[in-house]
């Protein structure tokens, strides 16, 4: 999940009628891809290496995917970050009480 993913449900709550006809006109194209189709019919059985490789979720879009996301790092995290600024904010409210 990345950033356009996040725009999207903000999108949904604050304009919900034109982002549906913005994903009705765009949406769908986006998916798609004028490249023939050179790979073995995978709908009811995975495509996995002769030698039982799983080669997961890749494919013609790999080049728009990114390495690394920020918003599932914070999301993976979430409960040591959330620790964490506890502390500070603790040690924050101690300083300013001695004052």
């Amino acid at each position: 999940m990345g950033a356009s993913t996040t725009a999207t449900l903000l999108g949904q709550r604050l304009f919900p009628a034109l982002l549906d006809r913005y994903l009705a006109r765009n949406g769908y194209a986006s998916q798609q891809t004028d490249q023939p189709n050179t790979q073995d019919a995978n709908l009811w059985q995975p495509v996995d290496g002769e030698d039982g490789k799983d080669f997961g979720a890749h494919g013609d879009f790999d080049s728009r995917s990114h390495a690394v996301s920020a918003q599932w790092w914070l999301r993976e995290n979430a409960k040591p970050l959330a620790v964490a600024a506890g502390a500070v904010l603790a040690g924050v409210a101690g300083v300013a009480a001695r004052h």
